[in-house]
């Protein structure tokens, strides 16, 4: 469909969610300014002598499943782009061999060093049978899975090296994106604002102080399969901030780590955000926790293309929600259609926010809130799209953003959608 931008993130691990527990207490500066980007030094945590072991290290790799969904050759070529020493010894084993070849070489002192598991069914058992810790953060590669690290492995620093390089490019640089209308305290603010939410995502203080009103709550973040509660977060980045001076996007990235489930986690989480400015400041209207970098900048690009202008002050109406109607039940494939009309004056383009539950529908289990952005343009007095959403037989909740091409933004109200497959 013309002019719709679908922006999916990846959600593995959806059949396990976590609650959250506020055990944390982290400070965060009252007052930071984005860093700025490209440097080794930036990778959130990084040392140079941890990037030394990759330098010409030794790494073994078992892909549990078909060799194909991994896309190891993508990976191998980037790595030995980056560090043409490396020696990586990598073996595609059959699931149902799996578990067994994994006791064997623990028998025999010869463990890997990395498992990549695309299937829970082998993730499951591992923790059981192995000692592991699961990367928490997402890989810049597209690969639907589990990464863990062996903690029987004969290359340890080598390998939460190669994990780290996985979620976070030591070449990355700075977008170039607009900051036109934004001063000097604006960009400011967006970061304070924005690394004080990030803290208190882990009990680090009140997010009431920093959150939008309007903002959906955060009730619970989901970090991994079976992570249990974040036990420390620590070198919180500002990765970029763009915007004018009504809107504002932002990425921030924390070294996390986490104790009490069944696997120990630990990795770079990345939180993608969006803040407009109210009389009181500036304000976190959406937060999405354990989003890759890439889809961050993706997602700021999106709103960037709109070309917002500050002085244009064209405050957009609130959209007007047509279908589905509050608690409709719906197939979830093939996908629903939802629609609304547009108002006049028209605004630069719609977002559309959603969350899922669980089957329970239970106020806290909502998730953190994601977004798509819909070109106003392309469409007439109302705006049909297919539903970009549908996890599982899970409610999901939805709402409508209305953009105003001076980054002034109007909410639709919620609704609920009720998926039966």
């Amino acid at each position: 469909m013309p002019g719709y931008s679908r922006l999916v993130p990846r959600l593995s691990r959806i059949s396990c969610v976590i609650l959250l527990g506020l055990s944390l207490s982290v400070a965060a500066p009252a007052q930071q300014q984005p860093r700025p980007a490209g440097a080794r030094g930036d990778m959130v945590g990084w040392a140079n002598e941890e990037l030394a072991s990759l330098q010409s290290g030794e790494l073994t790799v078992w892909e549990s499943g078909s060799g194909v969904r991994l896309g190891w050759a993508t990976i191998q070529n980037a790595l030995k782009a980056d560090f043409p020493e490396m020696q990586v010894n990598f073996r595609v084993v059959e699931p149902e061999d799996f578990l067994a070849d994994l006791a064997t070489a623990k028998q025999n002192g010869a463990l890997p060093d990395i498992v990549f598991v695309e299937n829970w069914r082998q993730g499951g058992p591992l923790l059981v049978q192995q000692r592991v810790v699961e990367m928490m953060g997402q890989t810049r590669f597209r690969a639907g899975g589990w990464w863990f690290q062996m903690l029987g492995g004969a290359h340890q620093a080598t390998a939460t090296a190669f994990l780290r390089w996985l979620e976070d490019s030591p070449h990355w640089q700075l977008p170039h994106m607009s900051t036109e209308g934004m001063t000097v305290l604006d960009k400011q603010q967006v970061a304070s604002a924005a690394l004080l939410a990030v803290a208190a995502m882990v009990g680090g203080g009140a997010m009431d102080s920093v959150m939008d009103p309007d903002a959906a709550k955060l009730y619970r973040l989901s970090w991994g399969t079976a992570c249990g509660t974040i036990s420390r977060m620590s070198f919180p980045v500002t990765r970029f901030v763009f915007g004018n001076g009504r809107l504002a996007y932002a990425a921030v990235a924390s070294e996390a780590r986490s104790s009490g489930g069944n696997v120990e986690c630990s990795g770079v989480v990345y939180t993608f955000m969006v803040l407009r400015k109210r009389q009181d400041g500036w304000k976190v209207l959406l937060a999405t926790p354990r989003v890759p970098l890439e889809l961050a900048v993706s997602r700021a690009r999106d709103l960037d293309e709109l070309g917002l202008k500050t002085e244009e002050d064209s405050a957009p109406n609130a959209p007007e929600l047509v279908s589905p109607f509050d608690g409709e039940r719906q197939t979830r494939d093939p996908k629903e259609f939802i629609s609304w009309r547009q108002n006049v004056p028209r605004p630069v383009a719609y977002a559309v926010e959603w969350r899922y539950g669980m089957p329970s529908g239970d106020e806290t289990s909502y998730s953190p809130a994601f977004i798509s952005i819909v070109a106003a343009i392309d469409y007439g007095d109302t705006v049909r799209i297919p539903e970009p959403f549908g996890i599982g037989v899970q409610p999901h909740r939805w709402r409508i953003w209305a953009i105003g091409k001076d980054g002034q933004i109007a909410l639709s109200e919620w609704r609920t959608i009720l998926f039966t497959n």
